[in-house]
């Protein structure tokens, strides 16, 4: 009888110990109820994009295609080609469901307009200043998507994503010509893309993640739009646009418990 009554009682003190044990660990990344708030793409480590754009005139369809590569320890991205794709943005998500995870990526940037000055000083003669602006532009990027924790270890999980994206970028352009005449010219370039962002998540610390992986857009349909405007004149033009990018990024974040 003795003995049952010490097993027992080391049976309840054990029960109670793990009890204990984990009410005190730490939640995982991707249990239910937590808010991830990270910077994606924001070290664009390797990258490759593609860019096209198809015009059509009458019976002659002519497709221009510009392709770029770029490498990064730090930080980088390929000038004026896939901006959109390689831009860091701040990303939200919410696990609803163990493991499943649900969000939106932001992508915003803004050029600041600038000017180009030209001054002409002859040995006789009026001295003539020209100036020009240098085009701002603007980038817009909305990317909804679902995503999958897989636990890995305690300190390491497989979190791929996936969404439909919308990007924009436009820009703008004023020249004035010797004689005195000023055009303005527009661009703005609209996509849509199938967004796909496998990211291994490293958590060194309680509440923060570092995630680094492949990331592949495959664009579904765009446009690249342009216009012209000189005096009287007007011209405006809209033609078939895509962008196909892959690289290897990485990126940082913290979550909370809701």
């Amino acid at each position: 009888m003795l003995q049952g009554l010490i097993a027992g009682s080391v049976a309840t003190l054990a029960m109670f110990a793990s009890t204990e044990a984990s009410a005190e660990e730490p939640p995982r990344f991707g249990e239910r109820g937590q808010l991830v708030v990270t910077a994606d793409r924001l070290v664009p480590l390797l990258g490759y994009t593609s860019q096209s754009i198809t015009a059509t005139d009458g019976d002659i369809t002519t497709k221009t295609t510009d392709t770029g590569g770029s490498f990064a320890f730090l930080i980088g991205r390929e000038p004026q080609l896939g901006v959109m794709h390689t831009i860091p943005r701040v990303a939200v998500d919410v696990s609803v469901l163990p493991r499943v995870t649900i969000g939106t990526s932001v992508a915003v940037a803004f050029g600041i307009d600038g000017a180009h000055t030209e001054e002409r000083t002859p040995r006789v003669g009026q001295r003539t200043v020209r100036e020009n602006a240098i085009p701002g532009s603007t980038l817009l990027g909305f990317a909804p998507r679902v995503g999958y924790v897989v636990p890995l270890g305690r300190h390491l999980t497989f979190w791929p994503r996936a969404g439909i994206a919308f990007y924009s970028v436009k820009s703008q352009r004023e020249v004035t010509s010797n004689l005195g005449v000023t055009s303005s010219s527009a661009q703005t370039d609209t996509i849509f893309s199938l967004d796909l962002d496998p990211q291994l998540v490293w958590t060194p610390l309680p509440h923060v993640i570092v995630h680094a992986g492949p990331l592949a857009n495959l664009p579904l349909t765009g446009a690249h739009e342009t216009s012209f405007e000189q005096a009287a004149e007007a011209k405006d033009r809209s033609d078939s646009l895509t962008v196909f990018h892959f690289g290897i990024s990485a990126g940082l974040g913290v979550w909370f418990d809701l």
